[in-house]
């Protein structure tokens, strides 16, 4: 699975998601068999985690194993421990490991990033011409995280079409993604303040820019900029509140 979809997943149960795009996940999760899997275990998990004696149950087994742990390695039964040992570290590593996990996926506020954020819309194009195979690479190539290329088809769609609304604002994704955030906000800037449908989704991706950069200043101004009646609304409002 793409580690898009990992992140999709992330805000989907994290409730960071508008209404539209969490039923989008769970119609796919409906129709995709792999994705389907991978929703059911984070549903699973997420049930688990909410649950105050599981937790309490896997820190009590990680204080008891540990201790046991360091108790045998001092006996002097080196054949018997190793075997014993390995067992015991393989358990005392998972029950860290899912602590860990459990820390990270229930979060803590104030620790917003730009991955909880960024879960971009997949790139297509509605309308198809003479471009189509530069079009058909774009999609391709961004759908699978592979930015620079995208940027090499999107930077000559734009060439042969400077007007075309999705290739920029799909160029200052690209760019942000490539820690290129200064150059990203430059093209944007024109989109966000226009009148076109897009408006809003740049005016959403410039205050991501500066959250990629933890300016958070910044981050928050443009955030505040996002009008009630945008799809990033919403999730505009809740970075701005972890942000306080």
């Amino acid at each position: 699975m793409q580690e898009q979809d990992n992140t999709l997943l992330d805000a989907y149960f994290n409730g960071l998601l508008a209404e539209n795009e969490a039923e989008s996940v769970r119609r796919r999760a409906a129709e995709d068999p792999e994705f389907a899997s991978a929703f059911q275990l984070r549903q699973d998990m997420e049930q688990w985690l909410q649950q105050e004696p599981g937790r309490q149950a896997v820190s009590e087994t990680l204080a008891s194993v540990g201790k046991d742990f360091f108790r045998e390695t001092s006996e002097e039964k080196p054949l018997q421990v190793l075997s014993i040992n390995w067992k015991r570290a393989l358990l005392l590593a998972a029950s860290f490991a899912l602590i860990l996990f459990a820390t990270w996926y229930l979060g803590t506020p104030g620790q917003a990033s730009y991955e909880q954020y960024a879960l971009h819309t997949p790139l297509t194009f509605t309308e198809r011409g003479a471009t189509e195979t530069l079009q058909s690479a774009a999609e391709t190539d961004f759908g699978q995280g592979r930015y620079d290329r995208a940027l090499f088809s999107l930077d000559a769609l734009l060439r042969q079409n400077p007007g075309n609304l999705t290739a920029t604002l799909y160029k200052g994704i690209c760019l942000i993604e490539l820690d290129r955030a200064a150059e990203a906000r430059s093209v944007l800037q024109p989109l966000a303040g226009g009148a076109s449908a897009l408006r809003g989704d740049a005016q959403w991706y410039i205050a991501l820019s500066y959250l990629k950069e933890n300016n958070t200043d910044q981050c928050k101004s443009n955030l505040q900029q996002i009008g009630a009646g945008s799809d990033h609304y919403d999730k505009a409002q809740k970075l701005l509140k972890s942000l306080k």
